[in-house]
């Protein structure tokens, strides 16, 4: 399995009009631009993707719908509340993540937890996996997730990409 780690692009401050709360944050338009600018290079480098899975959060689920209106235009992202804020069960989200169909796949969540679950999978220190937003970790396994059972394929940011 792939697993593509993305952390939600640049959404707007709590209290922005129609951000009263923090689910409600939505993308700004360069965060609009961050995601247009990752879906576009994983289609330019033939990147395969066979699922998305996104937070609830309404910045993390705009930034799965973008990337989809790019890859598979006619699919919607399925979500999970793991990965919300404050939400990471990493055995949890590990099981969900290993029975969606497909062996590429991408799951958009929030940092502090992003990080904490990519350190998780890797069995690397805490704080080793900083996720800029729009920041994208490409991590292999030899069967489904688990803990220091995946290998770092590759790890960009926003600016690669833009």
């Amino acid at each position: 399995m792939i697993l593509y780690l993305v952390r939600h692009a640049e959404a707007v401050e709590l209290g922005t009009p129609g951000a009263a709360s923090d689910f409600d944050r939505f993308l700004t338009p360069n965060g609009n631009a961050q995601t247009l600018a990752m879906a576009q290079a994983f289609a330019r480098l033939k990147l395969p993707v066979d699922a998305v899975v996104s937070s609830p959060f309404v910045r993390a689920y705009q930034t799965a719908t973008g990337l989809l209106s790019v890859w598979q235009p006619d699919v919607r992202p399925i979500t999970h509340d793991t990965l919300a804020p404050e939400k990471l069960k990493p055995n949890k989200l590990s099981e969900f993540l290993g029975e969606v169909p497909g062996e590429f796949v991408v799951a958009v969540g929030h940092m502090p937890d992003l990080g904490t679950y990519a350190e998780w999978l890797l069995g690397t220190s805490a704080g080793a996996v900083p996720f800029a937003k729009a920041a994208v970790a490409c991590i292999e396994f030899r069967a489904d997730p688990a803990k220091a059972s995946g290998r770092l394929r590759w790890f960009v940011s926003p600016e690669w990409v833009m």
